[in-house]
């Protein structure tokens, strides 16, 4: 199937299995830098929390709400490899 033709539940269950087998070897770093653990956790945090909410929309039928709410959780760990901060 074309990618943009892709069920949007088929995409969104793809990106969350991925996702959530990332997310568990996800750990905030120490470094030398300005950003405080604290505030990397707090990304963290809301990385699972967009997670849980796509997993919920999934079930409900609400596909396209659950593919952005992956794609965000998705976005905000990559920017955290990105810096190295997990």
């Amino acid at each position: 199937m074309n990618e943009l033709n892709e069920d949007p539940a088929a995409r969104a269950s793809r990106y969350i299995t991925t996702l959530k087998a990332t997310l568990q070897r996800a750990k905030a770093r120490t470094v030398d830098s300005s950003v405080r653990a604290v505030n990397i956790l707090r990304v963290l945090d809301a990385t699972q929390r967009y997670l849980q909410d796509s997993q919920h929309y999934l079930k409900e039928g609400r596909d396209t709400t659950a593919l952005a709410s992956v794609a965000y959780a998705e976005g905000l760990l990559d920017a955290l490899f990105f810096l190295e901060l997990a």
